[in-house]
């Protein structure tokens, strides 16, 4: 029996293989002109391509509380990313890190030593207030930001939508790391917002068409050589943009907007640990920001140039609308009776939407400048769960055509079950969604490319309303009345096509 077995030592394996060559591939691969053998020499090949960052200087003057434009220069062909480039002016001018030594600039010496409106007892504990720009100033810095084509908007975000949009998709890694480059520091810690003085170089992206998602092919430019393309951004005033942190207690006690350039005098500890002073700029005195429009363009050979002219593209993309809601004294008064608070508030989209995302701040935390601060303050009664107490809301449902599209649910669907399911991370904060997409796809990696899947058709919607059960909040400091805001953003889906040489909007309404 053993005499038939072939010892691994013989080589008549390689024999049958030799012979049976010519047959296996008849019967693996067809034999003709047009066939893909497995290790065939050919491959796909891919257009080369060589790209260029550059930046330009907006048309007119950036100032805080104002507008400022800015074109997008075609100097190459096909637009891969957008972004701003933000550096921000100081109220610490510069001043020397020992006694009598040579002055430093505001963000070496706001580095190594912490600054303080108090006379500091120690270097790492210092009393009174620490001042600092708000977390996610490279966001937060902007009230609108308009995308246009000649005289067309085609695309609008506000600084807070384009935030939320940005904690809510991305891998960890990503994520954060468009966070941190947008001026993200730990929101409650002292020495953090004292940091935030001197933010240093920030930047943050803007998800134009073909730029929103990865392997989006680009914005093809050569596409609509005699049209013009501009961005439009309004900023925050100053003094909306900067907070104050209790150094002992971690906690944003002061009761007004910060201002930190009227303080008489701030310290800090040199390293020699020398008790030095120094008195701040002024507000007149501190200066505008400087913001430069950043894009990286590429070039590609002239065929590929003429293809793109002569081809019809279009561009699926997701298009934000914003929805500003306020709640007064009255929305919350059947709260004192034992009643519930239901408020009804009609939103505003168009285009097919596939998710609508929102958030809530009172008006203590906006008069602190918390503008990251979604959290609802109100002290919790003894023996009762905090769950729901930092909540805005018990409960919402959205109705369309007086009928529920979606069914009443808290906050444990719509921030937490809907981040963990249908968002690609959660955000962490306080920030809800309703997402009618496939939701988290196994073996999915993030940032992942997106396309159009489930979708609620706005432009056509009848009357789209959210109807809220609001909880109970802190009355305001001044007015003594509940005010809370809610921002509502609805993503829709829209097209924007080359065809003729000119790029347009399609199904603007």
């Amino acid at each position: 029996m053993a005499t038939n077995i072939i010892q691994q030592s013989s080589g008549q394996g390689a024999l049958f293989e030799l012979v049976a060559r010519g047959n296996k591939d008849k019967f693996f691969v067809r034999d003709s002109k047009d066939s893909t053998l497995p290790y065939d020499g050919r491959y796909e090949s891919s257009c080369h391509h060589l790209a260029e960052r550059r930046s330009f200087v907006p048309l007119n003057q950036v100032k805080f509380g104002s507008t400022f434009e800015v074109e997008i220069d075609a100097y190459g062909d096909v637009l891969t990313e957008c972004s701003f480039e933000i550096d921000l002016p100081s109220w610490i001018p510069p001043i020397p890190l020992i006694s009598n030594g040579q002055q430093c600039s505001a963000e070496r010496v706001n580095k190594l030593c912490w600054i303080s409106d108090s006379n500091l007892n120690s270097a790492t504990s210092p009393s009174g207030y620490s001042y600092g720009y708000v977390n996610y100033i490279g966001y937060f810095l902007f009230e609108r930001i308009q995308f246009f084509q000649d005289q067309m908007l085609i695309q609008e975000w506000s600084g807070d939508g384009l935030l939320a949009k940005t904690l809510t998709e991305g891998s960890w890694n990503s994520s954060f790391l468009n966070q941190i480059v947008g001026g993200l520091t730990d929101p409650f810690s002292p020495r953090a917002v004292a940091l935030r003085a001197t933010p240093g170089h920030l930047r943050i992206k803007l998800p134009l068409p073909g730029i929103q998602c990865p392997k989006d092919g680009g914005f093809p430019l050569i596409a609509a050589q005699h049209q013009t393309y501009r961005i439009k951004a309004t900023l925050r005033r100053l003094e909306d943009l900067v907070v104050a942190v209790n150094n002992s207690t971690n906690t944003y006690t002061l009761n007004q907007k910060p201002t930190p350039w009227a303080v008489p005098t701030m310290y800090y500890k040199g390293e020699d640990g020398s008790n030095l002073s120094f008195q701040p700029i002024s507000l007149i005195d501190i200066g505008q920001p400087t913001i430069l429009l950043s894009t990286i363009q590429k070039y590609v050979p002239p065929n590929v140039q003429a293809e793109l002219r002569s081809s019809v593209i279009t561009i699926p993309f997701r298009r934000q609308f914003e929805n500003i809601f306020t709640f007064g004294e009255l929305d919350y008064k059947p709260l004192d009776t034992g009643g519930t608070a239901i408020v009804t508030r009609r939103l505003d989209g168009r285009h097919p939407t596939e998710r609508l995302f929102f958030f809530f701040r009172d008006y203590n935390a906006l008069l602190r400048n918390q503008l990251d601060n979604f959290l609802n303050n109100r002290q919790i009664p003894n023996g009762s769960s905090g769950e729901i107490y930092n909540q805005f809301y018990s409960e919402i449902k959205l109705v369309i055509a007086g009928k529920d599209r979606e069914e009443w649910w808290g906050p444990d669907v719509w921030d937490s079950i809907n981040a963990f399911s249908k968002d690609e991370r959660d955000t962490g904060y306080n920030i809800g969604s309703m997402k009618w997409s496939l939701g988290e796809k196994y073996g999915t990696a993030y940032p992942a490319p997106r396309e159009p899947e489930g979708t609620v058709n706005f432009t056509t919607a009848d009357r789209p309303t959210l109807h809220i059960n609001l909880t109970n909040i802190n009355a305001g400091y001044f007015s003594q009345q509940r005010q809370s805001e809610m921002k509502v953003f609805t993503e829709g889906w829209a097209i924007y096509e080359f065809r003729e040489g000119r790029g347009r909007l399609m199904f603007a309404n």
